[in-house]
């Protein structure tokens, strides 16, 4: 039978690198899969940070090491008041 590979989900990683324990691992996932009144799901990394796993200075390293020593970055929504918007026009270049 060929081998196959498997993909390691982040909290795995963290986990088969001994940097969480199995329990912190489960209740990370808890934390992650319990959807909040929005519906939105924690990120696997923000729920370790949160529950004092890890701190997330080394989330952010082993996020790096995970994705292959990429650049991580996270994109997170945020709500604007529109009120609290500025327009801006670019100046007009004056005639000479």
């Amino acid at each position: 039978m060929p081998a196959t590979l498997e993909p390691v989900r982040f909290g795995e990683f963290l986990r088969d690198r001994k940097l969480i324990s199995e329990e912190q691992w489960l209740a990370a996932l808890a934390d992650h899969w319990s959807c909040p009144l929005t519906g939105k799901r924690k990120r696997i990394g923000r729920a370790i940070i949160d529950n004092g796993f890890l701190a997330a200075d080394v989330v952010e390293a082993q996020a790096r090491i995970f994705h292959d020593d990429l650049d991580v970055v996270e994109i997170v929504e945020v709500e604007v008041d529109p009120r609290e918007l500025k327009l801006t026009i670019p100046l007009q270049p004056r005639a000479a």
